[in-house]
């Protein structure tokens, strides 16, 4: 490799778009290159000779003067930029700007040389406080839009409640068979009934979702039996499995260790993934509940015969308010996301496999005791 020569080392030099002065033991301008002339607005012409004071804000000029000649006598021959805090400097305006800057100093026969190596970062500082207020925007938004949730859902639910009651009690009016109401009352009643449920379980969809974004979705995890979290989601769900006629079962080995796992928060997870196969799967499919021990982890796994996800819709199914184009829209797109930041709070991890036409399995992991992954903490 050849070495480059001086004049064309100059020549790169006065060309750098960054700012780069060199001055003298007396502080005084004695290399002022194009870039420092398109930063501060002076011809290189006007500077040299210059005190390097002139490009610093009054205000500044004593005490930079003081340490410039501080570093000078010190054993650091060297400050890179990202060393030293950020600097100010003034244009031929009189404009100031924010500046980061590199400086070396080295012995010459005349004296010590100080170079200065400076950029200016208006922009960046622009960008950076138009960030910050950004920021603060969106989290008072995020957190006036959770209230509004909040007081929302509370305001909902006690009508929905109300709906649940008054539809329950017609039905029990009936007796335990309905004989004692009209054919048409008995299933208006229980359409109703169920219309309300839907409507408090999207509701607490709603109200878990935003906990979630929020980091404040808490997990309460206990040792519990795996075949217990799937038989209370399987026990929820099986009428729904019988009115559609949809085999439902589950396989399990009895030998599967505990897992450390929120019953609740888990029996979310099952039933919504259990609930998402079943309304999927067409009358005589079937949905499989499996689990096998992987390592450390227990490996669950919803196993359905139905229309299954197209490969390129399966990145984004696990995003909120996702619905599949070919699907009838159907809920409104909550659940996966949940089940998602439910498992990952317990440690484990969950991912979905599909061919479409033959079958879809969704598989999540949960800690056993081996694992070194345990906590209980906010989501």
């Amino acid at each position: 490799m050849l070495p480059l020569s001086d004049s064309l080392v100059a020549a790169i030099v006065a060309l750098a778009a960054d700012a780069i002065i060199c001055v003298d033991g007396d502080q005084r301008i004695t290399f002022f290159n194009e870039g420092a002339a398109r930063i501060f607005g002076y011809e290189p012409s006007e500077m040299l000779g210059q005190p390097l004071g002139t490009l610093l804000p009054v205000r500044f000029r004593s005490s930079h003067s003081s340490k410039l000649a501080s570093f000078g006598k010190s054993q650091v021959s060297s400050r890179r930029m990202g060393e030293r805090s950020l600097i100010s400097g003034v244009r031929k305006s009189g404009e100031e700007f924010p500046a980061e800057a590199a400086i070396a100093h080295m012995p010459s026969d005349s004296g010590p040389v100080y170079s200065v190596v400076l950029r200016d970062i208006t922009e960046q500082r622009r960008a950076h406080d138009m960030n910050e207020r950004l920021l603060v925007e969106m989290e008072k938004a995020v957190k006036q839009r959770d209230e509004m949730m909040a007081l929302v859902s509370h305001d909902l639910r006690n009508p929905a409640n109300a709906v649940k009651m008054l539809a329950g009690a017609i039905l029990r009016a009936g007796g335990s068979d309905g004989s004692g109401l009209p054919s048409d009352v008995a299933d208006h009643a229980t359409v109703i009934l169920q219309a309300a449920m839907q409507m408090d379980a999207l509701i607490q969809d709603l109200l878990d979702s935003t906990r979630l974004e929020a980091g404040r979705l808490r997990v309460s995890p206990q040792w519990t039996s795996a075949d217990d979290l799937v038989s209370a989601a399987i026990e929820t769900l099986a009428p729904l499995a019988l009115a559609k006629s949809i085999v439902l079962s589950r396989n399990l080995p009895p030998e599967l260790p505990e897992v450390y796992a929120d019953p609740h928060r888990m029996n979310q997870v099952l039933s919504n993934l259990i609930g998402n196969a079943l309304k999927f799967t067409p009358a005589r499919g079937a949905v499989t509940i499996e689990g096998t021990r992987e390592g450390k982890f227990v490996l669950f796994a919803v196993r359905d015969t139905g229309v299954g996800i197209q490969p390129e819709d399966l990145p984004f199914v696990f995003d909120r308010f996702w619905h599949s184009k070919r699907l009838n829209r159907s809920g409104a797109g909550l659940g996966l996301a949940i089940a998602r930041g439910i498992v990952l709070g317990h440690g484990g991890r969950i991912w979905i496999e599909s061919s479409p036409g033959v079958e879809t399995v969704v598989r999540f992991t949960l800690p056993t005791i081996e694992s070194a992954n345990i906590r209980s903490s906010p989501v």
